[in-house]
């Protein structure tokens, strides 16, 4: 006998999804990387506390409450993926103990990666889960020679000063586990450990006496080789690699493979600062990881001035790929979750040439053209492409993202009007997605603005949903068609009974409110199934379809002179 919705003896529902999300300790956070901008959503207090300013705002900051030793960092899961974003983002999952001011809780930490156009992590959103207190004899140093990274710099920083002076090269080397989430889901945090401790004693075993070697941020090696020439780092570094990869780990929950991927850096090459030596051989190491690269990967002089101005002049050329029409869409099916039909696709923003590998990725792209205020030419544009698909395809419906700052915009808001109360048979069969995030700071008015959206016959969706900037007051007063269910939520079905215990909430709601829901980031049979048996509408994802470019727009024709 199936179970009782949670809504089946009450007329109203009093469900508060940042009350519910902070019950059960889950906070979402969306994680700028390249700039180390962290922000949490809205009941991040009361979940984790009340923490210094450094730790909230900077992930750098919040990695340092993280207790050595006791698992992978979100940086070492995030940057120690083998994959590569293909514009859909990439999982990750971790776990590890974290001092919340004292207060020294496990947490697993989940969510998705997004490239930027370098092809390496730029954005990264997910959720934290506090799972129960640390024991003291849980957080014991499994692997011996653990240090954090400021004991690891002071490290490398002797090491320089006693060998730089008499002309000694130094090279660094940054040693990681490849694939140990995958290891991890397979055998299990405790076996995890036991191949971080053997891996440890491998390579302890090949170390020269007058090298040093530190574990640090649970799944990293530093090995520090004192007069080592470069042409050397490549012989070193296989002598690790092989020791590691010789013969399979015997753990108590199985055999298991492991092999290395290595990062170096070589001072003086690269100066003589430790900090910079040792964020080179991290670098070099996410490029091995991201490569699947056999032989070390070596860092080498980086002209940052010339890097610095490339990167500024991004928007720049953004709007000059507007300018030439290089910007494309790309369509990622929404399939019905019982047929599996697609019942519309999702407008995905692509800007430049993305078959020859020229193109910027949004991740980096929409939040920059958001700070330079340009965002609303290119939502302008996916406006008109998408009506234009609409026109050519009698059968087809799209969904497409504003941005808020596009919704605040009047003019954008204008030529909107314009463009979709010319067709009112094509906005009928647009949908406008809105984060909701999106709903903040002045709920009434944005009421009112997708209420003018929604009269052209238009259909209304708020993306991301579930972080609990919503209140249920202000949800009934949106005039919203569909709620789309934060993937942070929905990817870890298999694993958390809180995350299946609250999604289920969250259509139990949509379903009294009388809209539909979609389920983001479906990527295995499993998810589809319990989301289906649960009553969500739609799917998106992996598994039932992934973003396809649509041709080359047509060149618009010259009309003759009069």
């Amino acid at each position: 006998m199936p179970a009782p919705s949670l809504f089946s003896f009450r007329k109203e529902p009093a469900v508060d999804p940042r009350g519910l999300l902070s019950s059960i300790g889950e906070v979402v956070y969306s994680w700028d990387i390249q700039s180390d901008v962290l922000i949490w959503g809205p009941n991040a207090t009361e979940v984790l506390g009340a923490l210094p300013d450094r730790a909230m705002l900077r992930g750098i900051g919040f990695a340092a409450l993280v207790e050595p030793g006791s698992g992978p960092s979100r940086y070492d899961a995030i940057f120690g993926s083998s994959e590569q974003d293909q514009g859909e983002g990439v999982l990750y999952r971790t776990r590890y103990a974290v001092d919340l001011a004292g207060r020294k809780m496990w947490a697993e930490d989940t969510g998705r990666w997004f490239a930027g156009s370098d092809g390496r992590p730029a954005r990264a959103r997910g959720v934290l889960r506090l799972e129960r207190a640390a024991r003291t004899e849980e957080l014991g140093d499994t692997g011996g020679d653990l240090c954090d990274r400021p004991a690891l710099i002071d490290q490398i920083g002797l090491c320089l000063q006693e060998h730089l002076p008499q002309e000694r090269p130094v090279a660094i080397l940054v040693a990681a586990i490849d694939e140990l989430a995958r290891l991890n889901d397979d055998f299990g945090h405790e076996a995890t450990g036991e191949i971080i401790a053997t891996v440890h004693e491998r390579l302890r075993s090949v170390t020269r006496r007058r090298d040093h070697l530190v574990r640090y941020a649970g799944n990293s090696f530093a090995i520090i080789l004192s007069a080592c020439p470069r042409d050397q780092i490549d012989s070193a570094a296989r002598r690790f690699s092989r020791i590691v990869a010789e013969s399979a780990i015997e753990t108590s929950h199985g055999i298991a493979l492991v092999r290395l991927r290595v990062g170096a850096a070589h001072a003086p090459e690269l100066g003589n600062h430790a900090g910079e030596l040792l964020a080179a051989a991290e670098s070099a190491l996410a490029t091995a990881r991201a490569s699947a690269a056999e032989d070390a990967v070596i860092a080498r002089p980086q002209r940052r001035r010339q890097d610095r101005t490339e990167r500024s002049g991004l928007d720049v050329q953004a709007v000059t790929a507007l300018n030439e029409r290089r910007v494309r869409l790309a369509l990622q099916p929404i399939v019905s979750a019982h047929t599996r039909i697609p019942a519309f696709h999702e407008a995905l923003l692509r800007v430049g040439q993305p078959e020859a590998g020229l193109f910027f990725a949004s991740a980096e792209l929409v939040p920059l053209l958001e700070r330079r205020g340009l965002v609303r030419l290119f939502d302008h544009r996916v406006l008109e492409l998408a009506l234009t698909l609409l026109a050519e395809d009698p059968a087809l419906r799209l969904s497409i993202n504003v941005s808020p700052v596009s919704l605040g915009d009047p003019e954008w808001l204008n030529a909107f009007l314009s463009l979709a109360g010319a067709s009112r048979s094509l906005a009928s069969r647009l949908i406008v997605e809105v984060t909701e995030t999106a709903t903040i700071e002045d709920p009434s008015r944005l009421a009112k603005l997708l209420g003018r959206i929604k009269a052209c016959g238009t259909r209304i969706a708020i993306d991301d949903f579930g972080a609990g900037h919503t209140s249920l007051k202000h949800l009934r007063a949106f005039p919203v068609d569909i709620l789309k269910i934060d993937g942070a939520f929905t990817q870890n079905l298999r694993r958390s009974t809180d995350d299946r215990f609250y999604v289920r909430t969250l259509i139990d709601l949509a379903r009294h409110l009388g809209v539909e829901t979609v389920a983001e980031w479906v990527d295995d049979e499993l998810q589809a199934t319990m989301l289906r048996d649960w009553g969500v509408t739609y799917l998106q994802g992996h598994l039932v379809g992934r973003a396809e470019l649509t041709p080359v727009p047509e060149p618009e024709p010259r009309r003759a002179a009069c």
